[in-house]
């Protein structure tokens, strides 16, 4: 065998598919593979028999078919489609969206991540009569035209959808139209014009038309069954059939993990010209043309070729040709005794007309895959080609075993159109991957689900839950199913997400089917071992870092950390010896032996340490902050982060200031009170010389320091009062007048650090402002120590804008949750605070449940580094939630009014400037609800309009209905940007008032 050397073979690395029986390349499996016939009948609710074949010959209608099911349903909501536009889809383009999503999901590859790239499209979509039941209803519309009239429009909906930059066009050649797709992207994959192709073919019978043409042609099987290579093969029966195929080069394949099909080593497309005497009849030299061109192009000789899955339509005129073609070049050189073997998918699913070429290829990548090779049925007699003693191809009367070879499996796949164009391709079995490699274990694991709609997470859930129930079934030594590390991984780095979230956490698959469950009992997260949520924004969320003041502090914390998350580990090390270097001991020592930690020079550089450290995971974890806030020593942790210290300048002003603070002699004391800054101030009264508001972490939450004995005066009638004070476990008086002793020792000792430009804004709550890192020298901070924490205006200022926001606390235990709640409530703003870790749960646990939160209120982890070392494996299928779509149907949305002339405004026109907020935003909901054909309490506020379905027909007839009703004039160009209906709202309010 000698392979083209010269160019990579392309991998089929996704499938999906729907055809008669099999709603998968699974079921497609046990079908062929169990060598069952699947053919019924033609389904008597399809056509309406009587009033389309009048007189002619309606038995046509009542034989047999391979059909598929509910090919009026669409989950049109998924693809931001409009129901007003899904109505007027070609069912195929509807069900060849849902199967090439299906297809990139089975490949672990996220369409986001195709977005900009060179990916080709190549479809083949020939009229299935939709458009004729459109134009019977009335609908001429442009919408219409684009969805049932112009079939290669298809392959610009998929790029516009996936937003791909490659060529993106519709192939046409009968019944050989898909397998030429192939070739053709098989091509611009060589050519280097493409990095990666979508190939996808449908074929549905919506009208019967085509079927007196084909009876009264007499190509149709009289025995209802294709009868591939049998003497008494007359015809064949038509098929309905969707298939999608991935492909990329080879090598790309397996450096991204991927386990390919098949590959496809060469192909070749041929015309007959007048070999067959005519423009439908086969001709023999053409086939054979054909043949030899596509194995010269893949350097493989024709001998080589153990399996050939035919045309073989099992009617009188083809089979034997193409099994004469096949007999001549396939023995060329062969063994005796070798013969090549034949089948015909067509045997078991029937004849899928535009879509057979490529569910042959599937068939035949599968049966590469699995080293098997089924059977072809219904053959009684053999063609006499067959039968001779000579021959060098026989039929595959028997599913059997590959044959063995020292080189890798070979195979070939025909299709043929009666157009006369010929193709073939040349298959060889993939590159087979080692046994599953079980990922290295956690302690606790992360499972990401996501969907567009709250009932398709539902029924996520409960699938995973199930893969999740065998995998904890077969934990044996022998087991190779998939492995948890590689499920979650797979689930996190190889799918997309979307807006309705769930992250469940556990420690082995047992644990998160557990949590799963519980979701679908319950409907909602229990925030500790799910979390679920709706992330209504298209943008990612505003992250803040927050490293709070000490308190937070455990005996144990961390420990577990460090065995388990390497950044943690890393950067925890690195901080250690910083410390050591300046107090002569190490925190991580101090974390394993598990000590209590009492003094300030203790708690404070180990605090500081496990801040930095755990920050970094977040950031090794792809959650990277766009604000850092610190409070109090927490500022230096904060420091470090934005790099605006390095970690030795970093050790150095908390190990050199706690060590003084420890050395104060100073009395001092600081407690926590449930009062807002002015009353902690009315509080103080006649003490303000000695005690201080040292703290504003909320509105409701403040801090006093100062004199112990004076604070005692103070807290006495507030506890009375029934107001809730606790003394903070400290011995000085931080952010108060009594630090003052310490500031020339401090600003000596720390008159050595160098601090730069910060990587990541800080706003500081000592200066409450933005600083830039060059400020950060000695003199802050010792102010850092002195002044007032005025926390809660920093958080007012992160939460000044409309962004959602996320919160991270990094801490052993939340300290600021509850201030940070209060703030948000207070400013109704759409933010949440997610704590790191708590003192009563294990470390990874409650680290791993953080992440969670995080994933479901919007962030975007890097899956392949929670979950590192991990190996792509297939995982359940997205639910789709479909909703039927057919003209007359009384589900399917009202075809709008006929178009008319723009009428002049109403009198009754609203006035705009005196209608409330709630009145407006109803009013331009209700309009957008009306033109998109969606429910009213499907349309999101805060959404980009395009996202819910608005293109720039719909947008023209959106302005000219605003324009018309509420007399302002909105120009098209900023419906279809970023805008949602909020942004319109404020437009329309603010042209009124002009």
């Amino acid at each position: 065998m000698h392979i083209n050397s010269g160019r990579d073979p392309i991998a089929i690395v996704g499938a999906a598919c729907r055809l008669p029986g099999a709603q998968s390349p699974a079921d497609l499996w046990q079908i062929v593979s169990g060598g069952r016939d699947v053919i019924g009948m033609i389904p008597q609710e399809r056509f309406d028999i009587e009033t389309a074949s009048g007189r002619r010959r309606p038995d046509v209608l009542r034989g047999a078919g391979g059909y598929l099911d509910d090919i009026a349903g669409f989950d049109a909501r998924f693809f931001g489609v409009t129901p007003f536009e899904a109505l007027r889809m070609d069912p195929q383009q509807r069900l060849l969206l849902e199967v090439t999503w299906e297809a990139l999901d089975d490949a672990g590859i996220p369409a986001e991540s195709l977005a900009g790239s060179d990916t080709g499209v190549y479809t083949s979509l020939l009229p299935s009569g939709y458009w004729d039941l459109l134009r019977r209803s009335g609908m001429y519309d442009m919408h219409a035209a684009l969805g049932a009239a112009v079939s290669g429009i298809f392959p610009g909906r998929v790029s516009t959808q996936l937003d791909l930059r490659g060529p993106s066009m519709g192939v046409e050649a009968a019944c050989a139209t898909s397998l030429l797709a192939v070739h053709v992207a098989c091509r611009a994959l060589w050519a280097g014009e493409t990095d990666l192709a979508i190939v996808g073919a449908a074929n549905l019978q919506i009208v019967p038309d085509l079927y007196f043409a084909l009876a009264d042609a007499g190509v149709l099987s009289s025995s209802g069954r294709c009868k591939f290579g049998d003497v008494s093969g007359d015809g064949y029966v038509r098929s309905e059939g969707v298939v999608a195929l991935i492909l990329k080069p080879l090598s790309r394949a397996l450096a991204d993990g991927e386990h390919p099909y098949a590959t496809i080593l060469g192909s070749a497309a041929t015309h007959d010209g007048r070999t067959g005497g005519s423009l439908v009849a086969p001709g023999l030299e053409g086939h054979e043309t054909m043949l030899r061109r596509a194995y010269l192009d893949a350097g493989v000789s024709p001998c080589e070729v153990d399996y050939v899955e035919a045309h073989g339509p099992g009617t009188p005129a083809g089979d034997p040709t193409e099994l004469a073609a096949l007999d001549l070049v396939m023995g060329e050189g062969r063994e005796p005794g070798r013969r090549c073997l034949v089948g015909s998918l067509k045997s078991n699913i029937g004849h899928t007309e535009f879509t057979s070429g490529m569910a042959g290829l599937l068939k035949t990548a599968l049966a590469l895959r699995h080293r098997t090779i089924p059977a072809t049925l219904h053959v009684v007699e053999p063609h006499a080609v067959l039968r001779k003693p000579t021959a060098a191809v026989e039929l595959a009367l028997l599913t059997q075993d590959w044959p063995e070879r020292e080189a890798p499996a070979l195979a070939g796949v025909n299709s043929f159109g009666m157009s006369g164009t010929n193709v073939h391709l040349v298959l060889s079995e993939a590159p087979r991957p080692a046994r599953p490699r079980r990922g290295r274990t956690r302690p606790s694991y992360v499972l990401p689900l996501s969907a567009r709609d709250p009932r398709a997470l539902d029924e996520l859930a409960g699938a995973y839950a199930e893969l999740l129930d065998t995998m904890a079934e077969g934990t044996g030594a022998e087991d190779t199913g998939p492995g948890l590390h590689d499920v979650c991984f797979s689930a996190g780095a190889r799918r997309s997400h979307h807006e309705y979230r769930l992250a469940a956490v556990g420690d082995d698959a047992r644990s998160l089917a557990a949590s799963l469950r519980e979701f679908r009992a319950s409907g909602r997260g229990d925030g500790r071992s799910v979390h679920a949520g709706e992330r209504r924004a298209a943008r990612r969320p505003k992250v803040v870092f927050v490293f709070p003041g000490q308190g937070g502090q455990w005996a144990g914390m961390g420990r577990q950390l460090l065995a388990a998350e390497p950044a943690f580990a890393l950067r925890l090390h690195e901080c250690a010896r910083a410390v050591a270097a300046e107090l002569g001991w190490s925190p991580v020592d101090v974390l394993l032996r598990g000590e209590r930690l009492s003094r300030v020079d203790e708690v404070q550089p180990t605090l500081w340490a496990m801040q930095v450290a755990l920050a970094a995971v977040w950031r090794e974890w792809g959650v990277e902050p766009d604000l850092l806030i610190g409070h109090s020593m927490g500022e230096i942790a904060a420091a470090v982060t934005a790099g605006a210290l390095s970690v030795a300048d970093g050790a150095a002003v908390i190990a050199r200031r706690s060590r003084l603070l420890r050395e104060l002699r100073a009395p001092g004391a600081m407690w926590a009170v449930r009062l807002g800054e002015e009353a902690a101030r009315q509080a103080i009264g006649e003490h303000s010389g000695q005690v201080s508001v040292g703290v504003v972490n909320s509105r409701h939450s403040t801090v006093l320091s100062g004199d112990p004995a004076r604070l005692e005066r103070i807290v006495e009638p507030l506890r009375r009062d029934g107001v809730f004070c606790r003394r903070v476990d400290v011995d000085y008086a931080s952010h108060a007048p009594q630090v003052e002793p310490v500031r020339e020792a401090l600003l000596e000792a720390l008159s050595s650090i160098r601090p730069g430009p910060c990587a990541v804004p800080i706003h500081s709550s000592a200066r409450d402002r933005v600083v830039d890192g060059t400020e950060l020298g000695a003199g802050y901070w010792f102010d850092n120590l002195r002044l007032p924490v005025r926390f809660a205006d920093a958080c007012q200022a992160a939460l000044a804008d409309a962004r959602p926001t996320v919160f991270i606390e990094m801490t052993p235990h939340p300290v600021l949750q509850t201030a940070l709640e209060e703030e948000v409530e207070a400013a109704g703003a759409n933010a949440s605070v997610v704590p790191c870790l708590r003192r009563d749960v294990p470390d990874a646990a409650a680290l791993s449940a953080a992440l969670g939160q995080a994933y479901v209120l919007g962030c975007r982890p890097l899956w392949e580094h929670v979950h590192p070392e991990g190996e792509y494996v297939r995982l359940p299928g997205y639910p789709w939630q479909r909703r039927r779509f057919w003209p007359g149907s009384a589900t399917s949305p009202v075809p709008p009014e006929p178009a008319r002339e723009p009428t002049p405004a109403l009198p009754g026109r609203p006035d705009l400037a005196a209608l409330s907020e709630t009145e407006l935003t109803a009013m331009v909901a209700d309009l957008a609800s009306q033109v998109l054909a969606v429910p009213g309490h499907e349309i999101g506020m805060d959404v980009p309009l395009t996202l819910l379905g608005l293109d720039s027909v719909l947008a023209t007839r959106f302005r000219e209905r605003v324009r018309r009703e509420l007399g302002v004039d909105v120009p098209v160009r900023s419906l279809l940007g970023p805008s949602t209906l909020l942004d319109l709202t404020t437009e329309l309010r603010s042209a009124a008032t002009v």
